[in-house]
């Protein structure tokens, strides 16, 4: 599938999920209903309802947009702190690249996941503490992306060129350098969002991700599996949900990539 048709497929797509979201906003996610406890999916609930009566369809919107929050937040996070690490690490060199590096290192050291656990287990659930969390595992990888292409790039001649005409170091650092550097930087960054969508959902489901009555794909995954054998959409929808939306960037990442022509090696 060629970039033209992924985009052409996207867009079908949105318009055929419209309908759905204009639908589920006017559904009150939150809204208790002990008189349509378990249904099945129909026209007046498309995807059904839950052990509480609560929309499905409305609360699968709200936690897919809530996680495409999450996911930008933990990108805007981890993306500067990472890119600017990496940049001062292969521009400057010598004991600040050496200084940098093992810092990298040492979070290299530990699973991601599991800093992101302890770090959710300490401060408690919520949304700013997962971001916050996400966001201590994700800088890594652009921080080794940016110093690797920022040494490659330092020193071709138009770099040079800037260099020996006086050009200020932050000023040759953010026009020269990171217009440079940005396309392997942007199609990671597809690659974080999806990650840390997964790992939200990853926190959520085990309780200390998100917490209720707030939907997030995690939780409505821990909610649903109780009642699998009884009403299995509690379930399956918000799975295949949670997969298509990872899926989808996966794939836009990957053709971007192509795209960009873009290839590393950190």
């Amino acid at each position: 599938m060629g970039f033209r048709s992924l985009s052409l497929f996207f867009a079908f797509g949105c318009l055929g999920v419209v309908p759905l979201v204009w639908m589920a906003m006017q559904t009150n996610p939150l809204a208790i209903n002990l008189e349509a406890l378990f249904h099945p999916p129909s026209l007046t609930h498309l995807f059904g309802t839950d052990e509480l009566g609560r929309d499905v369809l409305a609360r699968l919107v709200r936690g897919m947009w809530l996680s495409i929050q999450v996911g930008v937040a933990v990108l805007l996070l981890a993306g500067s702190i990472g890119t600017t690490i990496g940049v001062m690490s292969g521009w400057f060199g010598g004991w600040v690249d050496a200084l940098l590096m093992r810092v990298t290192d040492v979070f290299l050291a530990f699973p991601g996941i599991l800093i992101a656990i302890a770090f959710t287990a300490l401060a408690g659930p919520g949304v700013e503490n997962v971001v916050l969390a996400l966001g201590l595992m994700g800088w890594v990888t652009f921080a080794r992306l940016a110093r690797v292409q920022t040494l490659a790039l330092k020193g071709r001649e138009h770099i040079q060129a800037a260099v020996l005409c006086g050009t200020g170091t932050v000023r040759l650092l953010l026009l020269r350098v990171l217009p440079n550097i940005s396309a392997p930087l942007i199609v990671e960054g597809i690659f974080t969002v999806a990650g840390a969508i997964v790992a939200e959902a990853g926190l959520s489901f085990l309780g200390i991700g998100v917490p209720p009555p707030e939907p997030s794909l995690g939780t409505m995954l821990r909610e649903g599996a109780r009642y699998m054998l009884v009403s299995p959409h509690l379930v399956l929808v918000p799975g295949i949900a949670l997969m298509m939306l990872v899926l989808a960037l996966n794939v836009l990442g990957d053709k971007l990539r192509e795209r960009l022509d873009v290839r590393h090696d950190v």
